[in-house]
């Protein structure tokens, strides 16, 4: 089955595979879209008529944009009509509402057959960026410890932002990476540039991906 859904990488020489999780193994859109709720009818607080028709532009921005981008609640604040002299004080509310969220997030079945497919071949690891209480909620939520050992996973906000991809700290913290290895003998799934640097700074083998289908690098 991974020969045919990833013909790029060669199977019988891989030894530990490894993801991404965020627009890796599920849609990021799902969890955008549920974060950016409360965080509309907080800013219609602030005067904007409707949560929904915010909430819409918001999302609609993010897709433009994607997660990366760091303007987005500032420029919601000032389409909110938030007074310019509030929009800072109104932005870490908006942060810490996203911070905070607890998402109710789902694995895809073809996704999670992938999975049941690589544990049973191979050792699994998770490198994450993000807040790591964030992060580990949306783990949670995914049921991903069906799959990934805690010792196994890592998350960037739990070390700090040095340790974020495409910086290789955080393999050193990976138990599963702790054993001699070739690195062309492990395959990272992503779905983003940071993600494929990250790939080629360890001497992994690369395959993006969205929501585990194959994609090629643009």
């Amino acid at each position: 089955m991974l020969k045919s859904l990833y013909p790029s990488i060669d199977w019988d020489d891989v030894r530990i595979v490894g993801c991404d999780m965020d627009g890796t193994l599920y849609d990021e859109a799902d969890f955008i879209s549920q974060a950016y709720r409360p965080i509309a009818k907080l800013l219609t607080m602030s005067g904007h008529e409707n949560a929904d028709i915010l909430h819409s532009w918001m999302f609609q921005r993010w897709l433009e944009k994607g997660s990366s981008y760091p303007h987005i609640f500032y420029e919601a604040t000032s389409e909110a009509g938030v007074p310019k002299e509030k929009s800072t004080e109104m932005v870490e509310k908006c942060l810490d509402v996203f911070r905070t969220y607890r998402p109710e997030l789902t694995l895809s079945h073809r996704v999670k057959t992938i999975l049941d497919k690589l544990s049973m071949d191979y050792p699994l690891f998770l490198v994450t960026d993000g807040s790591v209480g964030l992060q580990q909620r949306k783990f949670d939520s995914l049921g991903l410890s069906r799959w990934f050992d805690y010792a196994n996973v890592g998350i960037s906000g739990y070390f700090g932002k040095e340790y974020c991809k495409p910086n290789l700290k955080v393999i050193s913290h990976l138990q599963v990476l702790k054993k001699p290895y070739l690195p062309r003998q492990i395959v990272y799934f992503g779905d983003r540039v940071v993600d494929a640097e990250f790939a080629a700074n360890a001497g992994f083998q690369f395959v993006q991906v969205a929501n585990m289908h194959f994609v090629k690098l643009s």
